[in-house]
């Protein structure tokens, strides 16, 4: 997933329609277009003010950039948002199913106990956010997985973690459809996650702390 500027804005890997009726087309229109559209062209630009383009999108997430505190965070935000969006709706299928059985789901089985009681962590993790932020599946090499939650835009330690699993909590991505019902949204993202693309994080992790 890594990136070089200039940052583009990756196209749907589904139509607008593709989800309904869990996600209605325009909340996935202005989720896409506009929140999603608005960081990429926002740090495209910030990169260019702050003559940054030499770096990339991990670079600009982890590096020791020398800037003053605020011009930082307005950086770090939108580059979050770009990466943690892209990660969201790539891990996003269009029809609804069940898990099936492979090397991720027996993982989470084993730690969990159950996927129901995975899925339950999840909806307590959501629902621990105050305000906006994100809930996370992650791998952390021999470690085996955890759950996580970051606040607004933040992203996890990409040096020590990777992410198998992302959901979007603002309130942009559910409010129109779900209202204040974090449950109820958590429900419907996980009823369709796309496991394959999944399966290939976690298998790619496995692969890198081998």
């Amino acid at each position: 997933m890594e990136q070089s500027f200039p940052f583009q804005l990756y196209p749907l890997p589904y139509s607008y329609i593709a989800l309904m009726p869990h996600c209605d087309a325009n909340t996935l229109y202005y989720h896409h277009d506009k929140c999603y559209a608005d960081s990429v062209y926002e740090l495209n630009n910030l990169v260019v003010r702050h003559r940054l383009t030499h770096l990339s999108l991990s670079q600009l997430l982890a590096e020791d950039i020398n800037l003053p505190t605020a011009q930082l965070n307005r950086l770090r935000s939108a580059a979050g948002a770009v990466y943690n969006h892209q990660l969201y709706f790539e891990g996003i299928a269009c029809k609804a199913g069940q898990p099936p059985f492979n090397r991720l789901t027996e993982a989470i089985i084993t730690t969990y106990g159950s996927m129901p009681a995975f899925q339950q962590l999840l909806t307590e993790a959501a629902a621990s956010i105050i305000g906006s932020g994100w809930v996370w599946l992650l791998a952390e090499g021999s470690k085996g997985i955890h759950i996580a939650t970051t606040p607004n835009n933040e992203v996890v330690d990409l040096q020590s973690v990777s992410p198998i699993l992302v959901l979007d909590m603002w309130e942009h991505a559910y409010l129109s459809v779900d209202h204040f019902d974090k449950a109820s949204y958590v429900a419907t993202w996980f009823s369709l996650i796309d496991w394959g693309r999944a399966e290939q994080r976690y298998l790619a992790a496995l692969g890198a702390a081998a």
